[in-house]
């Protein structure tokens, strides 16, 4: 009995696999082109030809991580079992069991280069402000149809309260990057709920 092997991955899918990696590990400023060649197994020539320079390389595995946190939204959002502040904290447990079993390493990238570049960089600022406003888009959309629905208080709008669960979200992989303490991210958890939930 044979078993059917992957197909090996592209030069292109090994370097953004790896730039990910690393931009975690070290930062975009701490990662050079020389180390993502070098771990991706990829010619210098083939880095070039897909992304042209590390700006554009840093972009595209932003892009690629943002479609991720895209896909788990929407995995979320489809649940139909679920009141509307389960499918956020769920997805927010989904988002810090990753974190955790990286050891404390991949928390989220967009905040990441957030804090490292945004205020510098006419080049990200643009970028990482565009995805961090469709996040909210759709983390608003989630609260409105909540809110339609009666399990998501209606005396803030739904903009506010995504704004909060945002802050909360990244301000607790900020801390937990350092403290590695799993209680923050439970507190933030149950604080999500009880910002999101109706009255009664």
């Amino acid at each position: 009995m044979t078993t059917q092997q992957e197909a090996p991955l592209s030069h292109k899918e090994r370097l953004l696999r790896v730039g990910a990696k690393l931009f975690y590990e070290n930062g975009f400023h701490g990662t050079t082109i020389d180390a993502v060649l070098a771990e991706a197994g990829v010619p210098k020539g083939s880095f070039y030809h897909h992304f042209g320079s590390k700006d554009a390389f840093g972009q595209a595995v932003l892009n690629r991580y943002m479609g991720f946190q895209g896909e788990l939204v929407a995995q979320w959002v489809a649940r139909t079992d679920l009141s509307t502040a389960d499918k956020v904290t769920g997805y927010y447990r989904d988002m810090s069991q990753i974190f955790v079993k990286s050891g404390f390493q991949t928390a989220c990238l967009t905040g990441k280069f957030s804090t490292e570049v945004a205020a510098a960089s006419d080049v990200f600022r643009p970028q990482l402000a565009g995805q961090i406003e469709g996040w909210k888009t759709r983390v608003s959309a989630l609260l409105a149809s909540g809110q339609e629905r009666g399990d998501v208080r209606r005396d803030r709008p739904a903009e506010d309260l995504a704004d909060v669960v945002l802050a909360l979200i990244q301000g607790s992989f900020v801390l937990t990057l350092s403290t590695r303490d799993e209680h923050t991210l439970a507190t933030v958890c149950a604080t999500i709920k009880e910002v999101i939930e109706a009255r009664s």
